[in-house]
């Protein structure tokens, strides 16, 4: 009597089982039978299983959503699947060289920021990675950057996408702020349309005939109910904190708090998905909500046909209550403001997404403006990005491309006033380019050069970029230590503070002298100093996160007991592998341009 085979069970048992392996094992498996073979490496359904439970995050460009639900047979998930692990490996090979080097690294970054989401899920892993890693610092700096790349690449898509006129809603516009100045696995405009969604499900489980109401009463039912799930504003102690400007941080946090702008998106968001028509109101130094009637009826449901185009509305402030408005009382405001009665209705109508989206990136300024106003008033230099969140530079980043990609609007019969304004902003770019961000060259070629097709900014723009790609994929110039180079005591990884201003910094590079231009020699003074120009000069990262040039004789070291501060951590990964307790030195990763220090 033969004996049973495995390969005798049941197809829907062998899938079963087969689908609990992981991709290794099957593959092995694979091998043993043709009948093993079929069920296994030649299974669309294996390879939708392993897509589905191996890769959290994909790329817009799968349409992945849609795959999923969509017939098995339609896709190639196979193929899928050997795409997304090349992109795994290739990404960890490409993120290991810019840890290693600064040859290329520009180039590294943006090949790896090409995968798109595709990518993220592999930087999250390798920045979650252990605190006794080798390199832990250098290689948590470089995933977050890259990321923080690729997140910036998609909020920009977002922001052209409401330029070139296609119908964003307020969520995902304003989203890509969160996702410009954030990077984390939660943060992504797909999650925040995600919350939106929750709340309007939350919203009609509670209130199963809400789509029945009349619109007056549906509008002050959704005010009700967010206010009841903690959107209540905020205090004016914290009126100014950079977090309530962004929609998806307000959405997640537990307390909600908000600018009036971000209340009014949140309610205009929800009241489209359940059938009510909110638009913002631009108002002076506020943002209410406009509740319109469906054409035909008025705002308490009745059936009152007219000729007029105009629609039956009603004003809301879901900021600070869930009360109508009455435009009487809006109208008083704006003649006690000084408004002349002729300029009422463009303060008392709806305004568009792309307004929005301006007004917020002011409200993010005037935020960062007030950090930096308060770390004016505090003795030397401060480290007040670490306690904001988001990061204010990236924060101020965000504002400066979108007032570039939406600001100023093309104006086909005066080009030369469209460029003159989008000039104002480019200075702000470029240094905040220069200084975080040297890896956004491919995004100055994508987004910014092509604003100034045949202009002169335009020209200048393409030569600079040119310039970085040249010098990235040049190898840099060793500085090698010798008799010459006696006067260099402090070495690449120093801990120091500023005898004169008493600052914390890292030295990243020296010169036995000043090597900077005869302008800048004569600004600083430093003929004046005591050594003048002839003394080792040191490159230093400081703990504000700007770069300086500082003179030997300002260069104090640290107690032996003293620790790096946590701001000098956070930043420390762009020139160094980690810090070392017994060396008391950040352990250089440029050793291919310092190699003996």
């Amino acid at each position: 009597m033969e004996r049973p085979s495995f390969t005798d069970l049941p197809t829907e048992i062998l899938e079963a089982i087969f689908l609990n392996l992981d991709p290794h094992s099957l593959i092995s498996v694979s091998k043993t039978t043709k009948r093993v073979k079929q069920l296994t490496a030649d299974a669309p359904l294996v390879w939708r299983h392993l897509c589905r439970t191996q890769f959290t995050t994909w790329d817009s460009r799968h349409d992945i959503a849609a795959k999923f639900a969509g017939p098995l047979s339609d896709v190639d998930w196979r193929a899928i699947y050997i795409s997304k692990t090349n992109i795994e490996r290739n990404t960890r090979k490409l993120l290991n060289h810019i840890v290693a080097t600064q040859h290329e690294r520009i180039r590294c970054v943006n090949e790896i920021a090409d995968y798109g989401y595709d990518a993220k899920e592999t930087l999250l892993k390798e920045f979650a990675c252990p605190d006794d890693a080798e390199d832990v610092l250098a290689r948590r700096y470089y995933a977050n950057a890259v990321l923080e790349r690729i997140h910036r690449e998609i909020a920009i898509k977002v922001w052209k996408d409401l330029h070139s006129g296609k119908d964003v809603p307020i969520e995902r516009a304003l989203g890509a702020y969160d996702v410009f100045a954030r990077v984390g696995e939660d943060v992504d405009i797909d999650v925040v349309s995600d919350d939106i969604t929750q709340l309007a499900n939350g919203l009609l489980e509670g209130h199963p005939s809400f789509r029945d109401w009349s619109p007056r009463t549906k509008a002050s039912t959704l005010a009700s109910y967010l206010r009841g799930q903690g959107y209540n504003g905020v205090p004016d102690t914290s009126y100014r904190a950079l977090r309530n400007s962004f929609i998806g941080l307000v959405l997640r946090s537990p307390t909600h708090e908000s600018l009036p702008l971000i209340s009014v998106a949140i309610y205009c968001a929800v009241a489209r998905r359940v059938g009510l028509d909110a638009r913002p109101c631009g108002f002076l130094f506020h943002v209410y909500t406009l509740i319109y009637a469906p054409k035909n009826y008025n705002l308490d449901g009745e059936y009152k046909p007219t000729s007029f185009s105009e629609l039956d509305y009603m004003y809301l402030d879901p900021f600070r209550s869930s009360t109508e408005v009455r435009q009487g009382d809006l109208q008083r405001v704006l003649r006690n403001m000084g408004v002349p009665s002729g300029e009422h209705r463009s303060f008392l109508s709806d305004t568009n997404t792309r307004e929005m989206v301006l007004r917020t990136a002011r409200n993010v300024m005037n935020s960062v403006q007030t950090i930096r106003d308060t770390e004016v008033g505090m003795s030397g230099i401060q480290a007040s990005w670490l306690n904001s969140y988001p990061d204010m530079d990236n924060a101020f980043y965000a504002t400066i491309w979108a007032m570039l990609l939406l600001g100023p609007a093309d104006d086909a019969s005066d080009l030369g006033a469209t460029t003159i304004r989008r000039r104002q902003y480019l200075p702000y770019l470029l240094e905040h380019f220069q200084t975080h961000f040297p890896w956004d060259v491919t995004l100055l070629s994508r987004y910014i050069i092509p604003m100034f097709h045949n202009q002169f900014e335009g020209h200048r723009l393409s030569q600079f970029v040119q310039s970085m790609h040249q010098v990235d994929a040049m190898p840099k110039s060793v500085v090698n230590r010798s008799e010459y180079t006696n006067k260099v005591v402090f070495r690449v990884g120093q801990l120091f503070q500023h005898k004169r201003y008493g600052y914390e910094g890292v030295v990243t590079g020296w010169d036995v002298a000043c090597d900077a231009g005869e302008d800048w020699i004569q600004n600083m003074d430093v003929d004046k100093l005591p050594n003048g120009r002839n003394q080792a000069f040191y490159h230093v990262l400081v703990c504000d996160k700007s770069v300086r040039y500082v003179a030997a004789e300002n260069i104090q070291p640290v107690n032996p007991k003293t620790r790096p501060s946590e701001a000098i951590m956070k930043l420390a990964g762009r020139h160094f592998k980690r810090w070392d307790d017994e060396q008391h030195l950040f352990i250089s990763n440029v050793r291919d341009e310092y190699p003996r220090d």
